[in-house]
């Protein structure tokens, strides 16, 4: 007998509706959520559960939104359970307790519906994820007195590889698995996951000025061949002040122009050095990524490579070691 399961779609829901519609079915998939900010018009989100030997499997697509799981809710909650996320693409930042992650395709989290969770979707997400009762947990895994600790599990070696790789086949082939043999595939996920629990690192404390810095400068390399990147526009378009857009880099070896100058700068030696741009000429490749002077990109070129980018150019033809210099 074929596997059971649900779909949702927010196609289907009004567009006024559509935020109350989504917390719903977060609550019905991932136990009692919150969604605390109003979803825009365009908001886009699939689910499709399945039934799974007592647990359950939630393949998720959505748009960029915040969710939490507060206090009240974990103190109503009768019956824990165990979340683990394999995110297969896209984005999102977790707050788990005290602690914070951020994952992103390949990765593997664990949480549990004891704790206070804070999620947020950065970029259009898809996951996987096992929702496991911990009765049943602990059944199979009857060495595990305790449930495990929010955070991510080690993914791309090992046993989290081989985790990552059964939980994204099992949600490929679930709707063709036959109930009877359900069971037997249940204690082989719960088996494996848990010999990658007990390599489980602490997860980092959450810092979400680093966070951000990152989601600027990953804005800030995505543009670079805008001459208009500024500070001002930079601050807009990530919805922060100018003046924490300067506090951010205070952290950093450059301030936000230098970064800005110094990425052009690093884009703009490997085209002169790449043969795919060799019938570009230098104006080209300066305008390219964002310069509007050619004097001034020689100039600055020259400070920070002790070259011109003819003589880097040349030197890449001829495959000497010169071209080489970062």
């Amino acid at each position: 007998m074929p596997n059971a399961f649900t779909e949702w779609s927010i196609d289907r829901v009004p567009t006024n509706d559509r935020t109350d519609a989504w917390q719903d079915v977060l609550s019905h998939s991932y136990r009692e959520w919150q969604v605390p900010q109003r979803l825009p018009a365009t908001f886009y989100a699939r689910v499709k559960q399945h039934d799974f030997a007592g647990a359950g499997i939630v393949e998720t697509v959505c748009d960029p939104c915040i969710g939490q799981r507060t206090r009240a809710q974990v103190r109503h909650d009768d019956e824990l359970y165990v979340g683990m996320q394999l995110t297969t693409g896209g984005r999102e930042r977790f707050k788990i307790g005290d602690s914070g992650v951020e994952v992103t395709s390949g990765d593997l989290v664990v949480w549990t519906t004891d704790q206070v969770v804070r999620f947020e979707v950065l970029e259009r997400l898809h996951k996987v994820t096992l929702m496991i009762p911990w009765t049943l947990m602990r059944e199979r895994l009857p060495e595990r007195k305790q449930p495990p600790s929010g955070g991510k599990i080690e993914s791309r070696t090992g046993v989290g590889s081989l985790l990552a790789v059964h939980l994204l086949a099992l949600s490929n082939q679930i709707d063709s698995l036959d109930q009877s043999v359900q069971a037997s595939v249940s204690r082989s996920t719960l088996e494996l996951l848990g010999i990658a629990l007990s390599g489980q690192q602490p997860s980092a404390v959450f810092d979400a000025s680093a966070a951000m810095l990152r989601r600027v400068k990953d804005f800030i390399l995505q543009h670079l061949h805008e001459d208009d990147l500024n500070p001002t526009r930079i601050a807009e378009a990530n919805n922060i002040s100018l003046r924490y857009l300067h506090m951010l880099f205070q952290r950093s070896e450059l301030t936000v122009s230098g970064f800005i100058l110094d990425s052009r700068l690093r884009a703009c030696r490997q085209a002169l050095i790449d043969p795919a741009f060799q019938r570009l000429q230098i104006s080209e490749i300066a305008f390219r990524w964002g310069f509007n002077s050619v004097s001034h990109f020689c100039r600055t070129f020259r400070e920070r490579y002790d070259a011109s980018p003819s003589d880097v150019r040349r030197a890449a033809l001829s495959g000497t070691a010169g071209a080489g210099v970062v």
